[in-house]
């Protein structure tokens, strides 16, 4: 217990005004931030795995509460390097604008936070409130990643334990079946929710309750393994319960009131046992009226002209990211997109028009007997893709044959066919290269696919 009585405590004559600030300075970030934080508290609000998320800042509150005789006793010393840091989370959380990854935009908010309090006060009171600090990102959503192998660590345990008492399994993934019905781990049965917060409420309580640094890292290890092995056997009880009573019992909304009821008992007495070695905290000292009425030191008054300046950089920052976003929104990017295709699948020619071609085509085509369809398509513009500077003759093509409705690859290029119409294609190397002479029927020309 604490043997300070707070009625005795004077803070000292800065501290109404550093704590302004720094409530200044919280505002602030909320009122640019608001999405961000709406976004952490609708998902507190939709989510029963972050539900505790409204519990944090009244923990927090709190946990300043309880070291207020402590802090009365320290001054502010406000410290500039804490604003490299500063920086560094207000320009996480614009790439995580910029991505679209809410957990990322959450977290570079909550770091924000809690930097501004080495940045006003320094890192004396910040060590003192290191916990409080730090417990703040538990307001974060953040830990739905493990879901998928919790869940496949209940359904192994699930299916093993079933085996070894004696029920025939059969198991597909996630799914398996016993002689009483089939059943499924979803994402409920994962653990996850547990896990965070037997995680959260463990970790205060090894806080409160402990102060070796080894006794509060075994107890919140034992609050991450407690829930996961309560969980593997929750749902192992649940299936036996529901085999053995025909799907009487377990089956329904009572399934999840079991899972909650076992998880409580099981934490429950996880408090029991860890609080048989709980160390009692130790007394702070008391501050004298004397501490808060002597006239200001040198230093302090350098802290005190510090402190403006470092206030008004830290709001800068604050404000930097929503800033470098306007801008960016702002910025002349409407030049057209252009789309180059790869140096493999470019012409090695370029395209002529050949209109001394037209008459020998149709020629031709009429010495082939092609049929009057054919011949009358024949009034539309040739193209060719020569690949040589050599002249092309009528000697130099084949056969001219018609091409069917359906779009066909010649040359390396694929050509639509013309409504209601056929096209007429010849090929012939000349000089060792191809050259294609492609004609779009009935007036409308062919365009490359």
């Amino acid at each position: 217990m604490n043997a300070t009585a707070p009625a005795t405590v004077t803070p000292a004559p800065t501290w109404p005004r550093y704590a302004g600030a720094l409530l200044l300075l919280l505002a602030w970030a909320l009122f640019w931030y608001f999405d961000t934080a709406s976004a952490m508290v609708g998902i507190w609000l939709r989510s029963d795995t972050f539900t505790h998320g409204f519990v944090v800042v009244p923990i927090v509150l709190w946990l300043v509460w309880h070291k207020r005789a402590t802090l009365a006793q320290l001054q502010p010393q406000p410290n500039a390097w804490a604003l490299l840091p500063l920086a560094l989370a207000a320009f996480a959380w614009l790439l995580g604008d910029l991505v679209a990854v809410n957990a990322l935009t959450q977290l570079a908010l909550v770091s924000m936070l809690v930097l501004l309090v080495p940045a006003l006060f320094g890192l004396a009171i910040t060590r003192m409130l290191g916990f409080a600090l730090a417990f703040m990102f538990f307001a974060v959503p953040f830990g739905e990643f493990a879901m998928p192998q919790l869940m496949q660590w209940t359904a192994d345990f699930t299916v093993m334990a079933l085996r070894a008492s004696g029920v025939p399994v059969y198991r597909e993934g996630l799914q398996f079946i016993i002689p009483s019905g089939s059943w499924s781990v979803i994402e409920a049965c994962s653990g996850v929710r547990y896990l965070i917060a037997s995680l959260t409420v463990g970790v205060l309580f090894a806080y409160l309750n402990y102060q070796s640094t080894l006794r509060r890292a075994v107890f919140i290890v034992v609050s991450i393994l407690v829930p996961i092995v309560a969980n593997w056997l929750r749902a192992y009880m649940i299936v036996m319960l529901g085999h053995l009573s025909g799907n009487k019992l377990a089956a329904g909304v009572d399934h999840l009131i079991y899972g909650w009821v076992f998880f409580g008992i099981v934490i429950l007495l996880m408090f029991m046992v860890g609080a048989r070695w709980s160390e009692p905290e130790p007394a702070a000292p008391m501050a004298t009226a004397g501490a808060a009425t002597q006239a200001p030191s040198p230093q302090l008054v350098q802290a005190q002209a510090r402190f403006v300046w470092v206030a008004v950089l830290a709001a800068l920052l604050v404000a930097a990211p929503l800033a470098a976003r306007w801008a960016l929104e702002r910025a002349d990017n409407h030049n057209p997109v252009r789309l180059q295709a790869p140096e493999q699948l470019r012409p090695v020619g370029p395209w002529h028009r050949r209109p001394h071609l037209h008459s020998r085509l149709r020629s031709k085509t009429r010495r082939q007997n092609s049929t009057p369809a054919t011949a009358r398509a024949l009034t539309a513009s040739t193209f060719t893709w020569a690949t040589t500077g050599r002249k092309t003759t009528s000697a130099n093509w084949s056969a001219l044959t018609t091409c069917s409705s359906n779009p066909k690859t010649r040359c390396g290029h694929r050509w639509p066919p013309a409504a209601s119409a056929s096209t007429s294609t010849a090929k012939r190397k000349l000089g060792g290269k191809p050259i294609c002479v492609a004609q779009a029927c009935w007036g409308k020309p062919l365009t490359d696919a």
